[in-house]
């Protein structure tokens, strides 16, 4: 492996604290995973240090260790040093952060710039990744099986448990080393994908009524209204991971997610791509970001109506761009 120049790493070293480390809105495994990890190490170094999430960790998340010590954002406190993981900015944490220093680790193209301590790197299969070359820098020794269940749940899942593109041979060197080092594939598969509740099932159904075709096949998505989780008992996280469902069918290549948050008063969109069209950029257009294959963004509709037609605009252009459609068009006929 050869060992990146990460300035992040002193200023972590020299940090006395207090120090918060924080994860996106809606957490995933690699956001969580990421500031898991990064906040066990740093609590072994004798860092001042917590880890905060304006959501409560979700049920498909609550086996990651040291998950019930994550606090809820917003604090009065303010921090020496706050760092966001797996966000393009402190915005996608949603709530309030009151720090001196601010610093941004992440494997997403754009986003915010906080200074030469931010650790950025695209090509990084997740941000777990990014962690796990970090916190070998500094005490490969110190890296224990909590920590390494932490990291490897986040490259698991944000490889697809190894099969989207962003797998290489990276990806698998990580994984062996940390196996070696106590991270359980089978127990965190189990937890991800056998742990589903019945009213997630019956979510499930009533978001796959909702699956469309749209451009001749090469676009599916599903809209999953809020009166879905009240109807079933289900929580708005619930709805992670449902975009997999219109990206598995044959000929689609850009799958969606449109879910309704009423307590925002918006429609939160989830875009995946099969690799031949960039959904990083249409997310960019709508204000959202995120990776080539996988990305996000926020819309503001009065109904799921107005909200798909800005998506599917949005969506048709990057097919154009691509060359998968003729024309562009601005606006549903």
């Amino acid at each position: 492996m050869v060992e990146h120049s990460i300035p992040l790493l002193e200023l972590l070293k020299e940090e006395e604290g207090p120090i918060l480390v924080a994860s996106h809105e809606n957490p995933d495994a690699d956001t969580l995973g990421s500031a898991l990890a990064l906040y066990l190490f740093l609590k072994k170094k004798g860092k001042r240090v917590v880890v905060g999430c304006k959501d409560k960790v979700p049920h498909f998340l609550d086996f990651l260790p040291g998950a019930e010590e994550v606090i809820r954002l917003p604090v009065e406190e303010v921090f020496n040093l706050a760092i966001v993981v797996d966000a393009s900015g402190f915005y996608r944490v949603n709530a309030e952060v009151k720090a001196f220093k601010k610093v941004r680790i992440d494997h997403h193209i754009g986003g915010d710039f906080y200074g030469e301590q931010d650790y950025i790197d695209p090509e990084a299969p997740s941000t777990t990744a990014l962690i796990y070359r970090l916190l070998c820098a500094w005490d490969s020794s110190a890296i224990d099986e909590d920590i390494a269940n932490n990291l490897y749940a986040g490259l698991a899942t944000d490889t697809g448990f190894f099969k989207y593109s962003n797998t290489n041979a990276e990806t698998f060197r990580i994984a062996k080393e940390l196996v070696e080092l106590g991270a359980k594939p089978h127990w965190t598969y189990v937890n991800f994908a056998e742990r589903e509740s019945i009213n997630k099932m019956k979510l499930i159904s009533k978001v796959l009524e909702t699956l469309t075709l749209h451009e001749e096949g090469l676009v599916a998505g599903i809209i999953i209204l809020d009166r879905f989780f009240r109807e079933t008992g289900c929580e708005y996280a619930d709805s992670e991971g449902l975009v997999n469902y219109p990206r598995s069918i044959e000929g689609v290549e850009v799958a969606y997610a449109l879910i309704e948050n009423r307590e925002e008063g918006l429609w939160k969109v989830s875009l995946r791509s099969k690799g031949r069209v960039d959904v990083a950029k249409i997310a960019q257009s709508l204000g959202g970001g995120g990776h080539k294959y996988a990305s996000g963004c926020k819309i503001r509709a009065e109904d799921y109506r107005g909200a798909l037609d800005e998506l599917l605009s949005a969506v048709r252009e990057g097919l154009y761009v691509e060359g998968l459609i003729k024309q562009a068009v601005s606006q549903t006929a």
